[in-house]
């Protein structure tokens, strides 16, 4: 799988963990709107560092079950009611209609076979069950001033090799395309101050690529002016997409 950002980096831990404290409540609440109780059987694809995973089985309860799927699974571990799936989605098949949830977040922009894993996941959902996707898109950036910070934001898309930073922004016509019903959406955008959690997080998502970029000091710039606690930055939207697979 071609996931440009590794769960096996020195910091993925600290990076990680910053991700789920700036999203892990909105998905928690999309997840809670969608219906996702007791005896439910979710699968979390790309779990990372697998708080949401966590959170689901709590929701689901002994009844229910909960599948922790990522490529590098050194942060997820089994117990109770949730199961550990070690695969590559863009080589390996997941089971079909197995899933009355399936959820991913942050995964699949990164991916070059993307619309092809979409696919596999709305496939995995049960009939009557629910596809949740969350993806970054950065059209919110031209709302930045030209600057240190809008620099290494191109320079960090620039390493980001099979990447599409506005593939998002067209998930609930692709739902409507795989013939999921009930088909929403709900952008979210990120306007943060630095030195936050999403400043911190930003900050070590440029550090882990450092070494890939033409300029180095461009990154250096950018990751001071994220530590500024005086200054505000957009991100990138968060467009969260769901629709349900047809009883």
């Amino acid at each position: 799988m071609s996931y440009a950002l590794s769960n096996s980096w020195d910091l993925a831990d600290r990076r990680l963990s910053l991700l789920e404290a700036c999203h892990d409540p909105a998905s928690r609440r999309l997840a809670g709107e969608r219906g996702v109780g007791p005896g439910w059987e979710c699968l979390d694809a790309g779990a990372g560092h697998g708080g949401f995973a966590r959170w689901l089985a709590t929701q689901v309860g002994e009844r229910g079950r909960v599948v922790a799927a990522d490529l590098n699974v050194r942060f997820l571990e089994e117990r109770g009611n949730l199961e550990v799936l070690r695969i590559d989605l863009e080589r390996e098949e997941l089971p079909e209609a197995a899933f009355d949830f399936v959820h991913t977040r942050l995964l699949l922009i990164h991916l070059r076979s993307r619309d092809t894993v979409l696919e596999k996941l709305a496939a995995a959902v049960r009939p009557g069950g629910v596809l949740l996707v969350e993806e970054d898109d950065v059209y919110p950036f031209a709302a930045n001033p030209p600057g240190d910070y809008s620099d290494a934001w191109q320079t960090f898309m620039d390493a980001m090799s099979g990447t599409d930073s506005c593939w998002a922004r067209s998930l609930p016509e692709r739902l409507d395309a795989l013939g999921l019903t009930d088909v929403g959406v709900e952008p979210r955008e990120q306007l943060f101050r630095g030195g936050s959690p999403p400043a911190q997080f930003w900050s070590l998502t440029w550090l882990e690529v450092r070494d890939r970029v033409p300029s180095a000091a461009v990154i250096d710039a950018g990751r001071a002016a994220l530590a500024d606690t005086s200054r505000w930055f957009h991100g990138p939207v968060t467009i969260a997409a769901w629709g349900r697979r047809p009883a």
